[in-house]
């Protein structure tokens, strides 16, 4: 007869530990695609960035807390909304999906 090793992958769970997976596995999903948006965002914040120095013919070092940083941040208000949320996103999704490891290990 051969032993079930329990830390093996694919090895008998009991019902609650398979469940407790499956919650890790769509945890780290959500992360994944968290982490994916906020790099979009990025982009199209980077994006929003070159098309008003485009605009604006300002091609040179913008300082922090200038009147073209404040112009440059305006036009760019929304994109750069959207990254702060996407970062908050991933950030809780970050949260969870460790929570979620720390109870796995825990509950092996």
């Amino acid at each position: 007869m051969q032993k079930i090793n329990a830390h093996r992958v694919g090895a008998a769970l009991p019902a609650q530990n398979s469940l407790d997976l499956l919650h890790l596995a769509q945890a780290a999903i959500a992360y994944a695609q968290a982490v994916a948006v906020t790099g979009h965002c990025k982009d199209v914040l980077k994006a929003g960035f070159l098309a008003w120095r485009t605009e604006a013919d300002n091609h040179e070092c913008i300082k922090r807390g200038s009147v073209e940083w404040a112009a440059m941040m305006a036009a760019t208000a929304d994109e750069y909304r959207r990254l702060r949320n996407a970062k908050s996103r991933e950030y809780r999704a970050q949260k969870k999906l460790l929570a979620l490891a720390k109870q796995w290990e825990g509950a092996r």
